[in-house]
């Protein structure tokens, strides 16, 4: 199988706002379950070990009219929420169970609130995390979150969710975060061979299908970009910093590919790649994963940081691990976390002669020429005078 067969694939799910795929998986059991949950970061192997399809929703995308979901919000917040609600509303989402809202900003904690409204029938949670990161606070308090959602989806399934099915889930969903890290990792090595929009797909794929599905995936395009003959270009490395909820559409990330530039790290559908090692397998499952939420997971504005001198600190690294020559700051509009945070990452950035250039975005932005343009004057004056 190639590349682009495998891509292909990857692209029709993520234009089908059906959620077919996901849709005939729970066709083919009447027990089985959906959960959906919004973009960053949730359990999914809680969700997993209870025999049920976690379904990640980013919204509607370039593809999605939205007419009834712009009567719930306002015009000056992100177009994420209004898009989620049209799914809802639109019957797109019908056969999904329940929702799961982390804790990302106050528009999704009200989006949480609205779902309930809208749905009434459905299992609804706001998933909150700690902002204390010592293992006998913060760690007590994110733990029970765990068990309380335990609790409820073993109420919505009608069965226990058991510690050997959660280490049984955890061990694939580290199966999974290796793989994910693999194709990341042959990009930053040989960015001409693994272009960034293939490596995007190929994560929102796993957004829709059931993990040991898109283990598979990454498997198999893993072993067919070994075999892909291209050429190397002089093109700007860069990291994408601020894309970490609503999600930029798939040409946005083509233009910045055009324009000269190897996107070498990002923040994209950062769900996969939260945790940055595996989670352990033995001893009690729950507190392993309140542990690795608390000491392994990624710095990114949607969480708290409860050490100021390490802001940016994060950045640099993937600046630094990547081999990149600059960092394009690229945040949704109206975006509180990453427009507030951009500015003390920007600072970080200078102080250690690091480029950077910024814009944004939302998930319908259809001209893309001024993106292009910009990016590629960015990776031109990175060539020409760094």
């Amino acid at each position: 199988m190639s590349t682009a067969d495998i891509i292909a694939r990857c692209e029709a799910l993520y234009e089908d706002l059906d959620f077919t795929a996901a849709r005939k998986w729970k066709e083919a059991d009447p027990s089985r379950k959906v959960i959906a949950y919004m973009p960053v970061y949730v359990p999914r192997e809680i969700i997993h070990a209870a025999g049920m399809l976690p379904l990640g929703i980013m919204g509607g995308g370039d593809g999605l009219e939205v007419i009834h979901g712009d009567a719930y919000y306002q015009s000056y917040i992100c177009r994420i929420p209004r898009s989620t609600i049209e799914l809802g509303l639109s019957k797109r989402m019908d056969f999904v169970d329940g929702m799961l809202f982390p804790s990302i900003c106050d528009v999704i904690r009200n989006l949480s609130g609205m779902w309930k409204l809208l749905f009434p029938g459905k299992y609804v949670r706001y998933f909150d995390v700690p902002q204390n990161y010592k293992d006998d606070v913060g760690g007590s308090y994110y733990t029970n979150e765990l068990n309380e959602l335990r609790e409820g989806l073993e109420h919505l399934s009608g069965r226990k969710i058991t510690d050997d099915a959660l280490r049984a889930s955890i061990e694939v969903y580290n199966e999974n975060r290796k793989l994910v890290q693999a194709v990341y990792g042959m990009r930053s090595r040989e960015p001409w061979k693994v272009p960034s929009s293939e490596v995007y797909l190929l994560m929102r794929a796993g957004l829709v299908v059931p993990v040991e599905e898109h283990n598979q995936i990454l498997r198999d395009y893993l072993a067919a970009a070994e075999k892909v003959q291209a050429s190397k270009r002089d093109n700007c490395r860069v990291v994408i910093n601020g894309s970490f909820c609503e999600q930029p559409p798939l040409n946005l990330i083509k233009s910045i590919e055009l324009a000269g530039c190897y996107i070498v790290d990002d923040d994209y559908i950062i769900v996969h790649r939260w945790l940055r090692n595996p989670v352990s397998t033995s001893g009690d499952p729950m507190q392993n994963l309140s542990l690795a939420f608390l000491h392994e997971s990624i710095a990114t504005a949607a969480k708290y940081d409860d050490k100021e001198e390490d802001k940016g600190k994060y950045l640099l690294e993937q600046v630094r691990s990547n081999a990149a020559e600059g960092v394009i700051f690229a945040a949704p509009s109206f975006c509180d976390p990453a427009l507030l945070e951009r500015p003390m990452l920007a600072d970080r950035c200078s102080e250690h002669n690091v480029p950077y250039i910024s814009f944004k975005y939302a998930e319908n932005s259809g001209q893309m020429q001024p993106i292009r343009e910009q990016a590629g004057t960015f990776a031109d004056s990175i060539k020409l005078w760094s």
